[in-house]
Formats: C-alpha cells, structure tokens, sequence
C-alpha cells in the first residue's frame, strides 16, 4: 500500500517520517499542492534499487535461483537427494513403459500455449 504525506508533513514530522521508512522498507510518497512532488526512502531501501540496477542479468538469474532454492530446500543434501528420487522415479516410469513419446509433448505444448510450429 503506498504511503502517501503532504510536504508539510515533511517539514513538521520527519523523525515520524524516517522511522516510518525504516520500519516499511517501502518508498512514502510527498505530495505539494496535491500532487506527487518527491519520493523518500529509507538509505537501505535507495541501496537495494541501487545494486538491484547494477546487477548484470547473469547475477540476476543467480539471485532468483538461489531465492528460490533456499525457499524450497534447507540444504544442498536435500535438494541432492530429491533430485535423485526423481531421476529414480523417471527411470522406473520408463522401464514401466509410463512415457509420452516426444513428438505428442511438443504437439501438446504448441496447442495449450499457442506455438507456430516453425522450428
């Protein structure tokens, strides 16, 4: 929800103001003559945009895996382990003959998502 105050409020409240950026971590919007003049945040939240700006798309794309997996594994061994399940599980499901033949996997997934099929 996006906190909004007058320029006065700035004048008159900023310890109120700061501790309010500190405490959200969020941007609070100042308005002058009821219109959007400034933007204030805390120097920690400037610092985040900052370095999230500069990351290259390669420290990116390793920031959201790692997001990810610490959101889903606790440990390297976990994640280890149930890939391993799932390569087990995979290979049990082809000796039992529970497999979809490439050619159907790839006619499926143009018609659910609307592919040209010029590859």
């Amino acid at each position: 929800m996006a906190l909004i105050r007058p320029s006065a409020d700035l004048r008159n409240n900023y310890n109120e103001i700061s501790k309010l950026c500190h405490k959200t971590n969020e941007p609070i919007y100042i308005t002058k003559n009821g219109t959007n003049d400034l933007v204030v945040l805390s120097d920690e939240a400037y610092e985040n945009i900052v370095k999230l700006n500069n990351e290259t798309e390669e420290e990116r794309i390793d920031r959201l895996v790692s997001e990810h997996f610490d959101k889903q594994y606790e440990s390297f061994e976990e994640f280890r382990n149930d890939i391993y399940m799932k390569i087990e599980e995979a290979l049990k499901d082809v000796e039992e003959g529970k497999v979809i033949e490439m050619e159907q996997v790839i006619a499926e997934m143009e018609e659910k998502y609307h592919f040209d099929k010029k590859i």
